[in-house]
């Protein structure tokens, strides 16, 4: 099945307690009362091959998102947003908020449920930020029907393993692979303390304007390899820029999460691999096994929650002008 087959196609209003439904029971655009709960279909998937070491372009999947609209009538500027490892959580709903105050549409798309997954932080291996793009430009092929968002104002926000995703997405081989000709593109990407360790050529050139956000003491995803990541796309040429929050750790916009140290989680903090591709081969199991720690720490900090609302939404008003 080709790639863009039935990236366009939801159902709205199922609600959470039921199964997702199947590719033939969706439909092929959205409404201008259709919000809340959208079942829609992903561009495609990336599949591991049967030995793991590299992903292949496969059939769609059902996944599901939450759609929310600031008041008025619109057309407005859209977020999609992608959430972390653990799955959907506080700081996706406390973002959301945040910006349908300031003015835009929010998707917070759920990656997990349509798989039958609940989180992946314990097992990097289940699902990997890039095994996500297809969810993202799904989500952006259905929400761009919508008569009250503004296709060409529609930006990528992700969270940790959502914002490995992002990086992934902002690629343009991405876009030229997950696209149609003639339809419209993601205008932004924001990464919130997405893990930059692993190397590939295709990162080297994105489609549209990159914004990460990370915290100074991250120890599951940390600030300087994404520091690196910037400076070396600053050097081709291409439009990206990078906050650093003094004294924050990893998902330090989650309010009113106490510090914790999570003792089970996968930590590849200390890995870094350099692959010929996006789709691989990747690192044999024995060379990750080496590298792959486990437990890391999670923080909410006020200040750099505060810094980083005043510093996005300055961001967004600038890149979906």
């Amino acid at each position: 099945m080709p790639v863009t087959r039935a990236l366009g196609w939801a159902v709205v209003g199922l609600a959470l307690s039921a199964c997702a439904p199947g590719l033939k029971d969706l439909k092929p655009a959205l409404s201008a009362t259709d919000a809340g709960t959208i079942w829609f279909a992903t561009a495609g998937s990336l599949a591991r091959t049967p030995d793991g070491s590299r992903l292949v372009l496969a059939d769609p999947v059902v996944i599901s998102g939450e759609l929310g609209f600031p008041p008025g009538s619109g057309p407005f500027p859209a977020v999609i947003l992608a959430h972390g490892g653990s799955g959907r959580g506080h700081a996706e709903v406390g973002w959301s908020q945040a910006l349908r105050r300031w003015g835009y549409a929010t998707f917070v798309i759920d990656s997990f449920r349509g798989r039958n997954l609940t989180e992946v932080s314990t097992d990097a291996r289940a699902l990997t930020g890039t095994q996500r793009i297809p969810d993202a430009y799904g989500a952006l092929r259905i929400l761009a029907t919508h008569p009250r968002i503004d296709p060409r104002r529609i930006a990528l926000m992700g969270f940790s393993h959502g914002g490995v995703l992002t990086l992934a997405a902002s690629t343009i081989w991405a876009r030229d692979t997950f696209v149609p000709a003639g339809q419209p593109a993601f205008r932004a990407f924001i990464a919130f303390y997405p893990y930059c360790n692993t190397i590939y050529p295709e990162r080297e050139r994105t489609s549209a304007p990159l914004r990460i956000h990370i915290g100074e003491l991250d120890d599951w995803t940390p600030a300087g390899p994404c520091i690196r990541l910037v400076e070396a796309l600053k050097r081709a040429g291409q439009d990206a820029a990078i906050t650093v929050y003094p004294g924050a750790h990893h998902s330090f916009d989650n309010i009113g999460r106490a510090f914790t140290r999570l003792a089970n989680v996968d930590n590849p903090a200390t890995c870094a691999f350099e692959i010929p591709s996006i789709l691989g081969p990747f690192p044999p199991p024995d060379a990750v096994a080496r590298c792959l720690r486990k437990g890391a720490t999670i923080a909410w900090n006020p200040e750099a929650t505060e810094h980083a609302r005043r510093t996005v939404r300055a961001e967004l008003a600038e890149l979906l002008r």
